[in-house]
């Protein structure tokens, strides 16, 4: 045995001592493994190499970098394993991530943590989380014990020859990418994130978006090029009179016609209210920034009239700028004329950080699922949509003011399971001849039901709110595709970044129609009615008429605009005279305000808690400590096992968004129902 050990060819195979040959060796297979991972595919992986060489070069160049570094310590194995370890670990995550939805990862994932676990927990179970996240902490252990146990190298290289290796190895990674971004060998514009990083690469795309944050300083900003663009924008001073019409505009979450999908089969067609709003009311494609995810990106866009593109590789203004900066919004543009502003969403109101946000933008009054009573949630424990038909409603109803909502939906959101054994109170049928995978054809199935019963629930606010015979505006909108891994030659027309919208009304105002970017939206609507408040606004306004003269090309148009946001979010804000005029709202949270009203505790330790508007969300806290909280029905909550004290503060939360006024629990002996 021990002869045919000697006799064993790998017995004398070894890793390459000299650095020259193991450094930059490594750096090719860590980056082909990356790719691999990234792209689901090892030929996939191999394939980058030989489609995009500069790329594939410029990748392992930046991965070169962090393994030059090895060259000035003797545990030089040791690093060059630690360091793949990071590579490969971020590799994993956008290979997870791409699982789920179909953005890669990028560095403002990083300020979605919380989200993105909230968004997990209801594709995968906690166990299952938990098991993926130990075995990930084991492999990192593992490996970490393993790389500090490989033995040093017997003479490390000179300081200077170290020195220089590294200065090359930068300068190198640094040249090419400059050389390859003034070429457009390399992108610097990502506007289709998904296959920027495939023709890029994973590592230069993610490490771009780290860099590329907020709106870079455009190369024309000054004191004179604003002034010159507020002068120009300032319209015609148009005051629509005092029958203003409500308006209501709903995101419906990854909403777009199925019926542009090829080589599918409907029973039936799956959207007959919105196909059939859409041919009596000016309607189209609309441009919106992202695919499959990103929905707070459109509801930006639509929101404050900015373009997306303008600022960083894959980044979220509401988790970046927006949580502490105001910005002017259509929120803010009504509110001078008379409108109560409010939003509504029948998910956690925490998600993306609205509870932060919408105060900058305006809102007077957020309401959340945590305040709701969905009748109904799908598979995926999404709330179904037709809970909102009551709650704008309710907004349309609570004052006397004209109101202006902004209801974003839920229910049709992914993933969207494979199994056939889902049930559905109406059942729509995709058939194909094509497509044989029986996995996807399911996995098309539920979306279509489920866009079928949000398509209800748009016939059902149409019919509310024609029934009310206010003055209103209707606009309704996709925020983007669903993550069904649409290209763009599985359509019948459009783009895969093209939904669809519809813009009713019973105003007898006009609206063109036809094809529209998402941050155009609001200055049209605005235009009809004459209002011209704000610089974005207006901007759009006399922008648009430009371009249709044939005086300003769409190219000027998207760079003046770029210069416009840039001085209002981080510029010298010229453009309002130096000084933001926008304050951050003081938003209530609730349509329905959850109120404490009574505390009782049974002689078994059972606490009653009565009220008025409680909720499934509802938590009980006794001072500083929450308790495990029952809920019954909106006007009780029971705590078991509760021991109050006399002079105990309780409270009810939803969801740490908002708190009742304490409620002092005095004895049942001498029991006064006092408040604090």
């Amino acid at each position: 045995m021990k002869k045919l050990h000697k006799k064993l060819p790998f017995k004398k195979v070894r890793l390459p001592e000299n650095p020259a040959i193991l450094l930059p060796l490594h750096a090719v297979v860590t980056v082909l493994v990356v790719e691999s991972i990234c792209r689901h595919s090892l030929i996939a992986g191999i394939l980058f190499l030989f489609q995009h060489p500069y790329s594939f070069l410029v990748n392992a160049l930046i991965v070169g970098c962090s393994y030059s570094l090895a060259l000035l310590f003797r545990k030089q194995k040791s690093l060059l394993v630690l360091f793949t370890l990071f590579w490969l670990t971020l590799g994993i995550i956008n290979g997870v991530i791409l699982i789920f939805r179909v953005t890669p990862f990028t560095s403002s994932d990083l300020l979605l943590l919380k989200d993105g676990v909230n968004v997990a927990s209801k594709y995968l179970s906690l166990l299952v989380l938990a098991a993926l996240v130990a075995l990930l902490v084991l492999v990192i252990v593992v490996l970490a014990v393993l790389a500090f146990r490989i033995p040093a190298v017997k003479k490390r290289p000179k300081l200077p020859y170290s020195v220089t290796a590294i200065l090359c190895t930068f300068l190198a990674a640094w040249g090419l990418i400059f050389v390859g971004q003034k070429t457009e060998l390399l992108e610097t514009k990502f506007r289709e994130l998904s296959q920027s990083y495939k023709r890029n690469g994973f590592l230069y795309c993610f490490g771009a978006s780290l860099i590329d944050v907020g709106i870079s300083r455009p190369e024309e900003y000054s004191t004179e090029a604003i002034e010159g663009l507020t002068d120009e924008a300032l319209g015609d001073g148009e005051v629509f009179d005092s029958n203003r019409p409500n308006i209501v505009v709903v995101q419906l979450e990854s909403f777009f016609d199925v019926n542009r999908l090829k080589d599918l089969e409907f029973s039936e067609n799956p959207l007959p209210n919105f196909t059939q709003l859409s041919e009596r009311c000016a309607s189209g494609f609309l441009s919106v920034p992202v695919i499959g995810a990103g929905t707070v990106n459109s509801e930006f866009e639509m929101l404050t009239g900015m373009n997306i593109d303008d600022f960083g590789i894959g980044e979220y203004p509401y988790k970046t700028v927006l949580k502490e900066k105001t910005c002017e919004s259509l929120a803010y543009n009504l509110k001078s004329y008379g409108y109560k502003a409010y939003a509504i969403h029948d998910h956690e109101g925490s998600f993306y950080e609205r509870n932060l946000v919408y105060p900058n933008l305006g809102f007077d009054v957020f309401d959340s699922v945590e305040y709701m009573w969905p009748e109904d949630y799908t598979a995926m424990e999404c709330s179904k949509d037709s809970v909102l038909t009551g709650e704008i409603e309710k907004a349309l109803s609570a004052t006397a003011e004209k109101d202006f909502v902004f209801a974003v939906a839920v229910q049709s959101h992914g993933s969207y399971p494979s199994e056939p054994d889902v049930e559905y109170e109406h059942h729509v049928t995709a058939t194909s001849s094509v497509i044989e995978d029986e996995n996807y054809l399911n996995q098309i199935n539920y979306y279509a039901n489920q866009i079928y019963e949000v398509d209800q629930f748009v016939g059902d606010l149409w019919n509310m709110l024609r029934k009310r015979r206010e003055p209103t505006i209707l606009i309704m909108y996709g925020d983007h595709c669903p993550s069904l891994d649409l290209t763009d030659d599985m359509l019948k027309s459009g783009t895969i970044y093209d939904t669809c919208y519809f813009i009713w009304n019973n105003t007898g105002l006009t609206f063109d129609g036809g094809d529209r970017e998402a941050y155009e939206v609001g200055a049209e609507v605005l235009s009809a009615l004459g209002i011209t408040d704000g610089v974005v606004n207006a901007y759009h306004q006399n922008g648009q008429k430009q371009m249709a003269e044939g005086s300003l090309t769409e190219e000027d148009y998207l760079a003046k605009l770029k210069e416009l946001e840039y001085d209002i979010l981080y510029g010298d804000q010229i453009c309002y005279g130096g000084e933001n005029p926008y304050y951050p709202s003081n938003m209530t949270m609730g349509l329905s305000p959850v109120q404490l009203d009574a505390v009782n505790v049974t002689y078994d330790h059972v606490m009653k808690v009565r009220g008025e508007n409680f909720t499934r969300y509802s938590v009980v806290h006794m001072g500083d400590e929450k308790m495990d909280t029952l809920y019954l029905d909106p006007e009780t909550l029971v705590v078991p096992e509760a021991a109050p004290e006399d002079g105990t503060l309780i409270t009810v939360s939803q969801a740490e968004l908002s708190t009742t006024v304490p409620y002092r629990y005095v004895a049942a002996s001498e029991e006064t129902e006092e408040k604090k």
